[in-house]
């Protein structure tokens, strides 16, 4: 990660540091899915996962959480928030969920939004069209053009 998000003055639940990996662990979360629990719903697992109270105590830098592995996250919210169940249906596809993955997380961390709030500023909709323009820039460039756009809607 670059210095340029040492030292932005916001006030974020976990250090710098940390970021990639929380980053990086988000995005194998979203592109194993398919492979931990075969025929799931992938939209409806990143929407709700996002939505959950795992995904909201991570936001504020739980530590217990944060040291999790992507199949451990995804057992805990299954089984704890779910009670096993998950909706059915088709693969997203590609590498489109990882990488919406790493941006949430990114998004999340360097604007200081719960990510609750981040998919409703991004539904996964917007995510693919983001896809083709974005997936081939830095992360880091990526978030901050997404970033533009909330600001250019801004009232």
């Amino acid at each position: 990660m670059s210095d340029y998000f040492k030292n932005d003055g916001r006030q974020h639940p976990y250090s710098w540091v940390y970021l990639d990996e929380v980053c990086e662990t988000q995005e194998e979360l979203f592109m194993s899915i398919r492979d931990e629990m075969p025929g799931i719903d992938e939209k409806w697992f990143i929407d709700a996962y996002l939505r959950s109270k795992t995904r909201l105590l991570l936001d504020s830098g739980n530590p217990i959480l944060a040291n999790r592995s992507a199949r451990e996250l995804a057992y805990t919210f299954i089984h704890e928030e779910t009670g096993g169940e998950y909706a059915r249906g088709s693969q997203w596809g590609g590498f489109l969920p990882g990488w919406t993955g790493y941006m949430y997380a990114l998004y999340q961390w360097l604007y200081a939004t719960p990510s609750a709030r981040v998919i409703e500023l991004f539904p996964l909709g917007v995510m693919e069209t983001l896809w083709v323009p974005y997936h081939t820039i830095a992360y880091e460039a990526a978030v901050e053009k997404m970033h533009e756009r909330v600001k250019d809607t801004a009232i």
